[in-house]
């Protein structure tokens, strides 16, 4: 399963939203194909191209400098919980694949 992440669209997230765990369910409903059936993630997270992966971890630090409180460590959602960087992938594509689901 292989995307094409809308940048402009994932760059709006960080305005549009209050938590950055809504920024990354955002981010997940995205690339997810039928997210809205899904009930868990089993196993595995996103893959995504570098590029885009490091613009997101940008984000996502600067997000928790103007939101004193949501995380100690700026980035440490995207680099905990969010996608996992793959050099083989282009710069804002992301893959699925590998990832697991239990759905309602």
């Amino acid at each position: 399963m292989k995307s094409i992440l809308n940048e402009g669209k994932a760059y709006s997230l960080f305005s549009s939203c209050e938590k950055e765990c809504d920024v990354l369910i955002a981010l997940l409903e995205m690339v997810i194909p039928d997210w809205d059936r899904v009930e868990y993630i089993l196993e595995g997270r996103p893959r995504m191209g570098a590029e885009g992966w490091h613009a997101i971890y940008d984000l996502f630090c600067r997000f928790n400098e103007s939101h004193p409180g949501e995380s100690i460590f700026p980035g440490g959602l995207w680099l905990s919980m969010g996608f996992v960087k793959d050099e083989q992938l282009g710069p804002w594509e992301v893959d699925c694949s590998d990832m697991k689901f239990a759905f309602k």
